[in-house]
């Protein structure tokens, strides 16, 4: 029970950390914000790279990786956006195309860039 109560209370300031940058994120990076979700899912992978090396106590690592990191990376924003190009023939599908491909492609490069990262802090 103890897991389950650390890791929701994880995935809320995660999903909170999530929520404010997606909020603020127009009036910081205009145009650029459109690649907020990206930019927030990588952001997750390297942390979770990190935090799968580094030897922690249980308790600490079940708040960051599926609690906090868990929060902040959301894989159902792309998803979505895939299903409206599909239903849309005409529309931005390069930036599409360049999304998904950093989301899951790139969100394993930079994982794998995280435990390189994890394994030097040890």
């Amino acid at each position: 029970m103890a897991e389950i109560m650390l890791t929701g209370l994880g995935a809320m300031c995660g999903s909170l950390i999530r929520f404010g940058l997606l909020t603020v994120a127009p009036r910081w990076f205009g145009k650029l914000a459109d690649l907020m979700v990206v930019c927030i899912n990588l952001l997750a992978a390297l942390g979770m790279g990190i935090v799968v090396v580094l030897i922690l106590p249980d308790w600490l690592h079940t708040i960051l990786a599926p609690g906090i990191l868990g929060g902040l990376s959301t894989f159902s924003a792309p998803i979505v956006d895939i299903a409206d190009a599909i239903q849309k023939p005409h529309g931005p599908h390069q930036m599409l195309i360049f999304k998904t491909i950093m989301t899951f492609i790139g969100g394993l490069i930079i994982f794998w860039l995280g435990m390189q990262i994890g394994q030097n802090l040890l």
